[in-house]
C-alpha cells in the first residue's frame, strides 16, 4: 500500500537550492553535533563524504554513493531514465567493459543483488557496494567503481536496448493490486504534485523508445560532483580510506549546466471532507485512509524541534496501541490500525490514520477510526498509557547505546545515507539518551494531547477507501454520509487501567545439572538437567550487550494430525495471541513494557520453536515467559477472533496471486499431497480451533524432547542458574525420537508438468521448475555442493534469461533441503515472466539445465560461485545468529551440528568441478524436472 512506499520515499525534503555549489552538512546549520566518530569532508568540486571507522564486520567494508536525483529530475520525455541509469551503471563504464563487472564482483567474493545493489526513489538514488576485504587495493577497486557510475557510464546503444526488456521484465514484476492500489491513491492525495506523475518505474513508451541522447542528457545533468555524497564505513584506518577517497573523486566534473531544481508542487487546500475510491477485486481487504494536511516549509534540523516532535510520536504510539487492542475485542470490524504523520518534500506535513478490515466492514471500521481519533482529540491519554509508552522509547535509546560498538557496517551506511539525503545530522547514541532521555520523563499526557490536536487541526479532512469492498452506486456519498453518521456519535474518555505485576516468577524446584561439557575448540558447553532438558551454551561479544535465545520442543510438523491440516499454521502464527492464563496480550504487552522480551514461536518441520533475542537483565524475565507459555498458555478467545480477520485476508491474497499456487497447491503436490506440506484450502483451515491447536502443543510443551540454545554476552554461571529456575524445574522430558515412517517425505515418482490458472487481471506468470534432490540437511556436505552448484545454475540464467533475452527480472536458483523429513529437498528455480514468453522461458531454463548435466561447470563459474559463499560464510562466523542456529541448535542430539561447523570453510573451499559436474549429472536435465506455469486465466487481464 501507500504507506509502505512512504517508509522508502516520503518524509524527506527536496533541496536542491543552490545547484553547482557544495551543500553543506545538516550539522553546519543545527545546533546538534555530529558523531565525531565519522569524518565528514568535502572537495573542491562539492562532492561531499562521509568514512567512519568500525569494528563489524571484521575486515569488510560498506561503500554507499549518493545521487541526489531521481525521477522528479525527469521531463516528461525521461519518464523512468532515472531508474534506467541504475540499471546501466552494471552495463560498462570507463574502467569496466559491458558484460565485466558483475563477474569481476563475483571473483572479488561479492554477491550481485546482496554485496553489489542499487535503488532509486523519486529525488535520489543510492549505488551500494559491500566489499569482502579491506585491503587498500579493494578499496580502491570499489571507489573506482563508484566514481565510474558517477562521471563513467559509457550508455552504449546496444547496451540500452538489451537492458529495455529486463526494465520491462521488473514493471511486470511489480504490478499487483497493491500497486496499482497506491497510483490511485497518490492520484487523490496529492493530485497538484508530481507523485503520481513521476513513479520510478516510468512509462513503457520511455522505457521502449528513449534514445541514447536522452540518457545522456539526464545523466550529465543530474550526475555531477555537486550533488553527491559518498559513504564508506568498515574495519579500516580512517586517514587512509579518506585519501583513496578524495584521490578517487578529485577528477570527478560536472559535464553540462546544473539543471533547474523540479517544481514538485503544492498543496492542494480544500475545507470539509474530501472522498476517494478505488476498487481492487483482488485486494486481500479494504483499507480506509483518513488525512489532514497542512502546509509545510522545512525548518533548520534543530534540537528544539525534535524535541517538539516527541509527544507527538508518543501520542501517535498511545493511539496505535489502544487500536491494537480494540482490533482484539469481540465483534470489533476492522484487523489493525496505524497513526503515522510524514513531512512530505517540504510541501506539507501530513496525519494519515490507516485501518484495514474485511470487504463490507468498511462502514463500520471507519466509524471506529473517526471515533477513536476523536476521543483521543477530545479526551487525551491516560497516564498508564503514557507510562508503557515512555518505558519502551527509554529502553530503545539505552539499548541503542549499549549496542553501538557492535552494529554493522551496511546498517550504519544505511543510515548516513539517509541522515545526509533527509538533511538530518547524524548522532551518537549518547548524545540522542543525553537528549531525549531528560525528555521523555518531562512529558505529561497533556503535552501529547496539545501534539496531536496540532497533527490534526480542525479543517479538511480527506478520507480514501480503496481494496475489495463494492460500494455500488455514488461511493463518494456513501463514504462521505458514513462519515457524517459517526460524527454523531458521542464519545466519552477511555478508563485508566491497573497495570499489574507479573505473575510467573515461581516453577518449582530448579533443576539439577547432570552433565557439563565443554566443547573447547569451538568454545561451547554443553549442559544436560536430571529432566532431561538440553542446553547449550556459547558467549561472544559479536554483539555488545546482546543475548540471542532459542528453545526447541517437540516434534513440530511431524505429528501433525493427517485429519487436522493447518494446524502447525494456525500453532505458529496465533499461539501467543491468547495471552498467558494470568496475562491477556494486551496486559502482558503493558507488563512487559521497557523490557527486553519478546513473545515470539513458530513450528518447524520438527519441533516447535520459541525464539528471541534480550539482555542479560532481562534473561531470566524472558525463560519466564517461554515457561510460563508452555505451562499456562491462554488459548483465549481473542486470538480465535484474530485468526478469523487475518485468514480470509490470507487466502484473498493467494487466490488472487500467481505465488500463491506455489503455497496451496504446488507444495502439496511435491510431497504426494501430504497434508503436512503446503496449504490445505480456505475452508479446511476454518475448520480449526483453538481446541484442536491446545490438545495439539500441550503434551509436546509437557514432555517433549527440548534442547536450548543460548549464545551472546552471557555469563555462564548465572545462565544455567536461570534455566534450571524455569525450563529445568518442568516435568521429565521423553527421548523419543519421531518414528522413521513419521520422516518419511517423497515427491512423486515421475516428474510432473503442469499449468494452473488464476483469477487475476495481473499480467504475469510465474514459472517454476524443481530438481529432487533426495538430500536433506543432515549430509551438509552435499548441501554445499548443491547450494553451489544452484548458484552457478542462477548465474546462468542471469546472464541468458536477464542479460541476453530481458525476458525476467530477476530469476533465481536455489537449493532447499528439508531439516525435518528424511532424504527430502530440491534445487528449484523460479521466474517471473510475461505470460507469453512462458513457454519460451521455460525451455531455455531446461536447455540450461541440460547442458549443466551434459557439459557441466566450468572453472571459472565455481570460483565466482564460491568466492562470494565463502565471503558469507565467513561473516556469518561473527554473528550470533550463525552460532544459535547453524551450530548450537540440536548440536546435543545431532552432534554432527559441529563438525559441519568446524570444516565449514574448508569444505567449502574444497568443492571441486568434479563434484559440481557429478552432482549435475544425477540431480539436473530436463527430463527430471518438476515443470509448472502459473498464469492468468484467460481473458482476465487488464493493463
Amino acid at each position: 500500500m501507500i504507506r509502505i512506499l512512504r517508509l522508502m520515499i516520503l518524509g524527506v525534503v527536496l533541496a536542491v537550492a543552490a545547484l553547482g555549489a557544495t551543500k553543506p552538512f545538516p550539522q553546519e546549520i543545527s545546533d546538534l553535533r555530529a558523531d565525531p566518530s565519522v569524518r565528514f569532508g568535502s572537495l573542491p568540486n562539492g562532492l561531499r563524504y562521509a568514512v567512519k571507522a568500525n569494528a563489524e564486520p571484521k575486515g569488510r567494508a560498506a561503500l554507499r554513493i549518493l545521487i541526489e536525483a531521481g525521477s522528479f529530475m525527469e521531463k516528461d520525455s525521461q519518464q523512468g531514465l532515472a531508474h534506467f541509469l541504475e540499471h546501466m551503471s552494471f552495463k560498462g563504464s570507463t574502467h569496466y567493459a559491458p558484460g565485466t563487472l558483475i563477474k569481476f564482483f563475483q571473483r572479488m567474493g561479492m554477491n550481485f543483488g546482496g554485496d553489489t545493489n542499487a535503488y532509486t526513489a523519486f529525488d535520489h538514488t543510492v549505488y551500494q557496494i559491500d566489499l569482502p576485504d579491506t585491503k587498500a587495493e579493494t578499496m580502491a577497486e570499489g571507489l573506482r567503481v563508484f566514481s565510474d557510475y558517477v562521471g563513467g557510464l559509457l550508455l552504449l546503444a546496444p547496451e540500452i536496448e538489451k537492458e529495455r526488456g529486463v526494465i520491462l521484465s521488473e514493471k511486470r514484476t511489480r504490478d499487483s493490486v497493491d500497486y496499482r492500489t497506491m497510483e490511485a491513491e497518490l492520484a487523490f492525495a496529492y493530485p497538484e504534485t508530481l507523485l503520481p506523475k513521476r513513479l520510478p518505474i516510468g512509462t513503457v513508451e520511455v522505457i521502449s523508445k528513449a534514445e541514447r541522447d536522452n540518457f545522456l542528457s539526464f545523466y550529465d545533468t543530474w550526475y555531477r560532483p555537486e550533488l553527491t555524497s559518498v559513504v564508506v564505513v568498515g574495519d579500516f584506518d580512517v586517514e587512509l580510506v579518506e585519501k583513496q577517497v578524495r584521490e578517487a573523486f578529485a577528477g570527478v566534473k560536472a559535464r553540462a549546466p546544473a539543471g533547474e531544481a523540479p517544481k514538485v508542487g503544492a498543496l492542494a487546500a480544500f475545507e470539509g471532507l474530501k472522498v476517494g475510491y478505488h476498487r481492487e477485486a483482488e485486494a486481500p481487504m479494504t483499507e480506509l485512509s483518513l488525512r489532514r494536511q497542512v502546509s509545510y516549509s522545512k525548518k533548520t534540523y534543530k534540537a528544539a524541534e525534535l524535541l517538539e516532535q516527541l509527544p507527538r510520536n508518543m501520542a501517535f504510539a498511545m493511539f496505535n496501541l489502544r487500536m491494537a487492542e480494540l482490533a482484539k475485542k469481540e465483534g470489533a470490524p476492522f484487523a489493525q490500525a496505524r497513526m503515522s504523520e510524514d513531512e512530505v518534500y517540504g510541501i506539507m506535513r501530513e496525519a494519515q490514520l490507516s485501518i484495514s478490515c474485511k470487504a463490507g466492514q468498511w462502514a463500520e471500521a471507519l466509524a471506529v477510526a473517526e471515533q477513536e481519533l476523536r476521543r483521543a482529540l477530545e479526551y487525551g491519554f491516560q497516564e498508564f498509557e503514557l507510562r508503557s509508552v515512555q518505558a519502551n522509547q527509554r529502553n530503545a535509546l539505552e539499548q541503542a547505546l549499549k549496542t553501538e560498538s557492535t552494529r554493522h557496517s551496511a546498517g550504519i551506511a544505511d543510515q548516513l545515507v539517509g541522515t545526509l539525503q533527509e538533511e538530518q545530522v547524524y548522532t551518537s547514541s549518547g548524545d540522542d539518551l543525553a537528549l531525549f532521555g531528560p525528555a521523555l520523563e518531562r512529558v505529561s499526557t497533556k503535552d501529547c494531547l496539545e501534539a496531536l490536536r496540532r497533527s490534526w487541526p480542525p479543517g479538511g479532512r480527506s478520507l480514501f477507501v480503496s481494496g475489495n469492498s463494492n460500494i455500488e452506486g455514488d461511493a463518494a456519498a456513501a463514504i462521505s454520509a458514513a462519515y457524517e453518521q459517526s460524527t454523531k456519535q458521542a464519545v466519552a474518555a477511555v478508563e485508566n487501567v491497573e497495570v499489574a505485576k507479573w505473575a510467573y516468577e515461581d516453577f518449582g524446584v530448579p533443576g539439577k545439572v547432570v552433565s557439563h561439557k565443554r566443547v573447547e575448540d569451538l568454545d561451547i558447553t554443553q549442559i544436560v538437567f536430571e529432566n532431561g532438558v538440553r542446553l547449550n551454551l556459547k558467549k561472544t561479544d559479536f554483539e555488545a550487550g546482546q543475548i540471542v535465545l532459542r528453545v526447541r520442543v517437540g516434534d513440530g510438523s511431524l505429528i501433525e494430525p493427517s485429519t487436522q491440516a493447518g494446524l502447525s499454521t494456525l500453532a505458529g502464527n496465533f499461539f501467543f495471541m491468547g495471552g498467558l492464563g494470568k496475562h491477556s496480550m494486551d496486559e502482558l504487552r503493558r507488563v512487559l513494557a521497557g523490557r527486553n522480551v519478546s513473545p515470539s514461536f513458530g513450528v518447524a518441520e520438527d519441533a516447535l520453536i520459541f525464539s528471541a533475542r534480550t539482555t542479560p537483565e532481562d534473561f531470566m524475565l524472558q525463560l519466564q515467559l517461554f515457561t510460563a507459555a508452555m505451562t499456562d498458555a491462554g488459548y483465549r478467545p481473542e486470538s480465535a477472533r484474530q485468526y478469523e480477520k487475518v485468514l480470509d485476508q490470507y487466502y484473498n491474497r493467494l487466490d488472487h496471486t500467481v505465488e500463491g499456487v506455489l503455497q496451496t497447491q504446488v507444495t502439496g503436490l511435491l510431497a504426494n499431497g501430504d497434508p503436512r506440506m503446503g496449504l490445505p484450502d480456505r475452508e479446511t483451515m476454518k475448520r480449526r480451533t483453538l481446541a484442536e491447536m491446545k490438545a495439539w502443543l500441550t503434551p509436546q510443551f509437557a514432555s517433549g524432547r527440548m534442547e536450548v540454545c543460548v549464545v551472546g554476552a552471557l555469563d555462564e554461571e548465572k545462565t544455567i542458574e536461570a534455566v534450571a529456575r524455569t525450563l529445568g524445574a518442568l516435568g521429565k522430558r521423553s527421548e523419543e525420537q519421531p518414528s522413521a515412517q513419521l520422516r518419511k517425505m517423497a515427491c512423486p515418482e515421475a516428474p510432473l508438468s503442469k499449468e494452473f490458472s488464476v483469477d487475476t487481471k495481473i499480467d504475469k506468470a510465474l514459472v517454476a521448475l524443481y530438481w529432487p534432490t533426495r538430500t536433506d540437511a543432515r549430509d551438509y556436505r552435499r548441501c554445499r555442493r548443491l547450494g553451489i552448484l544452484a548458484d552457478v545454475f542462477s548465474d546462468r540464467l542471469r546472464v541468458k534469461i536477464r542479460d541476453e533475452l530481458g525476458d525476467s527480472y530477476s530469476p533465481d536458483v536455489s537449493q532447499d533441503a528439508s531439516s525435518g523429513f528424511w532424504n527430502y529437498g530440491f534445487i528449484q528455480a523460479f521466474l517471473m515472466v510475461d505470460p507469453a514468453k512462458a513457454e519460451k522461458t521455460k525451455e531455455v531454463v531446461l536447455a540450461i539445465a541440460e547442458s549443466l548435466l551434459k557439459e557441466g561447470v566450468t572453472e571459472d563459474e565455481l570460483t565466482r560461485a564460491k568466492l562470494p559463499n565463502l565471503t558469507s560464510k565467513r561473516e556469518s562466523m561473527r554473528t550470533n545468529n550463525y552460532w544459535l542456529t547453524a551450530v548450537l541448535d540440536q548440536s546435543q542430539e545431532k552432534p554432527a551440528n559441529l563438525e559441519a561447523a568446524r570444516n565449514r570453510i574448508s569444505d567449502t573451499e574444497a568443492i571441486s568441478v568434479e563434484e559440481l559436474n557429478a552432482l549435475a549429472k544425477e540431480v539436473l536435465g530436463a527430463k527430471r524436472a518438476f515443470q509448472f506455469t502459473i498464469r492468468p486465466k484467460a481473458g482476465q487481464v487488464q493493463p
